[in-house]
């Protein structure tokens, strides 16, 4: 029988060290790896992010207050306005006369006009607790929609249940009125001897009590159809034919 000589070689280990073989110690060259930092840019992002979150949420917070504050006050107003809304002011034409008044070439290509008008408006307030502020005030006289003479009057007050007498006077010297305005004036004076007249006022106004008033706004006066007797082309002066007329006031609220 053949001798088999006993192998001396050293066992093959794949993987983990076989059972009675010691695992090789760390060499001493393995570096050891200290555990990272953050990225501090990535930190700053994620600073930003979180400043930038907070500010959009107060930013939005004071959106939403403005917005409450804006929608109360509208409420408020309009109910104010709803419970104390004024009445407007009444206007009469209580007087008028017209004096050096001359239209030359009525019928000729270039119609001109001088004359003086001199009105008296009595303006009422009916407002019982409520105050008129009226500023800006200004007054014509027109004829058939064209303006013949208009002048600024001066501003003024009035307490609740008050009345005042406006004292106005227009004057225009050789203003060229147009043709249809011209041969208008000759025809009413020819057939009724009189001549009507509008009489207009517009100022800008607001109304106030003590604790609440209202916004500006414009308020126009129409006096329609004002008649001034001037019997024939000769005469140069007239007044007012007729009753006083109470005048259409409109307010821009």
């Amino acid at each position: 029988m053949t001798n088999h000589p006993k192998s001396t070689a050293e066992p093959v280990v794949i993987g983990y060290p076989a059972a009675g073989i010691a695992a090789p110690l760390p060499s001493a060259t393995a570096y050891t790896y200290a555990t990272p930092r953050p990225d501090p840019y990535y930190a700053d992002l994620r600073s930003d992010a979180a400043f930038s979150a907070n500010r959009n949420l107060l930013l939005y917070r004071i959106l939403i207050a403005a917005s409450v504050a804006f929608l109360l006050v509208g409420f408020i107003s309009f109910f104010l306005w709803l419970f104390l809304r004024p009445s407007v002011p009444v206007f009469i034409v209580s007087s008028a006369t017209v004096s050096a008044f001359n239209l030359s070439s009525p019928s000729g290509p270039t119609p001109q006009l001088s004359s003086s008008f001199n009105l008296a408006l009595n303006v009422s307030n009916p407002n019982k607790k409520m105050g008129v502020n009226y500023f800006h005030v200004a007054a014509a006289v027109a004829y058939e929609g064209v303006i013949l003479a208009e002048t600024a009057l001066s501003p003024f007050y009035q307490e609740g249940r008050a009345s005042t007498t406006l004292q106005a006077t227009l004057a225009t010297r050789q203003e060229y009125v147009g043709l249809d305005a011209a041969r208008g004036i000759s025809r009413d004076r020819a057939t009724s001897g009189a001549v009507r007249f509008d009489v207009m006022v517009e100022a800008w106004v607001w109304f106030k009590t003590s604790a609440w008033s209202t916004s500006g706004s414009v308020m126009k006066v129409y006096c329609e159809g004002i008649s001034i007797s001037l019997i024939n082309e000769t005469v140069t002066s007239g007044s007012m034919a007729g009753p006083t007329e109470q005048c259409q006031v409109n307010i821009g609220w």
